[in-house]
């Protein structure tokens, strides 16, 4: 026999002496414990877990009283993971991070590992301003590498799992930069020892044409799909924030959930168990109107937390309910005040959440965000958003 780093091998002349009975049996054993990685991988990988992601800002813990939200009010028995908005980009957009004053919560952590959920820190945000500190950080290739140094710093100095980017959003010219950014981020952070996510846009052929997202996809363990403002102030009439389906009615056909899982599994090829699908604890309500679809000039519009204002209106006789049945989204109306009003309520989330999860079959789902809900003792969306997801496992 030899041996080979401290493993011994029969050599050939060795073998050939053995009966030939011997050799056969040696031969069929051979195969059999080549064949034991592979059954015993199958058994130790069924599958990938699905995800409950919440997005948890730093700022909620500074909401009016009874609406302050913290790490104490987290439901971590309802998720799998929590991502911790924001850190942001240095104004020098050198790779330097800038973390908000009271950023840091260890009782976040603390109770999140003993729930065996995984925290991410996200890095960015959609003020505006952290979009184009992005684009500039990522062309130059020093402050790449800056940038990705500083991350892996941070996550290992405050017990982090990992890192959210929320760069809303790069340019059709800053693409490629983009996907050399998260391969260097990659590389600083290896796949299976730290978590690496990024939210996307609902439809990137539109808004969001610096994500190469079939080139990003094997460089992140998942996406956050941020399936909601398909209407607002700029669309010009009363639409659906987060519709399940597209309304045929809609007159810009604005886009819907489905369009949206449907554009990143089939057109760009990205495996739906790497996929969040996102929700809103939020609606929008429309100024000068009180009907779905109605132009409405300016649309001013104002974004509206469901805890602390959408569901005191719920049983206000002033408010007249309407459901659209092709998208599957509910809506208000005020004929009085003239305002209409998109938002999502414990039946559409869990509608969705069951569309995504259990017909689907996608990763997972998240929200934004977790302290939106909150009525100072309740969270309705995220009980039903939990029931909904636990169903479909």
């Amino acid at each position: 026999m030899a041996a080979i780093s401290g493993v011994y091998v029969m050599t050939y002349s060795a073998r050939q002496a053995l009966p030939l009975s011997f050799r056969l049996l040696m031969t069929i054993f051979g195969v059999l414990m080549a064949m034991l990685p592979c059954a015993v991988l199958a058994q130790e990988s069924p599958g990938s877990p699905k995800r409950l992601l919440g997005y948890y800002p730093e700022w909620s813990k500074y909401n009016n009283p009874p609406y302050t939200y913290s790490a104490a009010q987290i439901p971590y028995s309802q998720l799998t993971h929590i991502s911790h908005a924001f850190v942001l980009l240095d104004k020098k957009a050198d790779g330097t991070l800038d973390m908000p004053q009271g950023f840091i919560e260890p009782d976040l952590i603390s109770k999140a590992h003993a729930a065996g959920v995984k925290v991410l820190v996200s890095i960015g945000g959609g003020d505006g301003i952290q979009g184009p500190r992005f684009n500039k950080m990522a062309r130059v290739e020093a402050y790449r590498q800056a940038f990705v140094q500083n991350v892996h710093a941070f996550l290992t100095q405050n017990g982090y799992d990992g890192v959210d980017i929320d760069w809303e959003i790069p340019n059709a010219q800053d693409a490629s930069d983009c996907t050399t950014l998260m391969q260097e981020l990659r590389n600083e952070l290896p796949a299976g020892q730290w978590l690496i996510s990024m939210a996307t846009p609902s439809n990137p052929q539109s808004w969001g044409q610096g994500f190469d997202i079939p080139a990003l996809a094997p460089l992140v363990d998942f996406m956050n799909v941020m399936t909601y403002d398909f209407t607002g102030s700029w669309a010009g009439y009363a639409g659906l924030n987060s519709p399940l389906y597209q309304d045929q009615a809609d007159p810009i056909q604005s886009g819907s959930v489905k369009n949206s899982m449907d554009l990143y599994a089939n057109t760009y090829g990205v495996p739906p168990a790497q996929l969040n699908i996102g929700t809103p604890f939020y609606g929008y309500v429309f100024e000068g109107v009180d009907a779905i679809w109605a132009a409405c000039g300016s649309c001013n519009s104002g974004q509206r937390n469901y805890g602390d204002y959408l569901k005191g209106l719920l049983h206000s006789s002033a408010w007249q309910k309407g459901r659209d049945k092709s998208a599957k989204s509910p809506y208000m109306v005020n004929s009085n005040s003239l305002e209409f009003i998109t938002y999502d309520d414990k039946a559409s989330t869990s509608l969705k959440t069951s569309y995504i999860m259990k017909q689907r079959g996608f990763g997972g789902v998240f929200m934004w965000e977790l302290s939106a809900d909150y009525d100072g003792k309740h969270q309705d969306l995220m009980n039903a958003m939990y029931k909904a997801w636990a169903a479909a496992q």
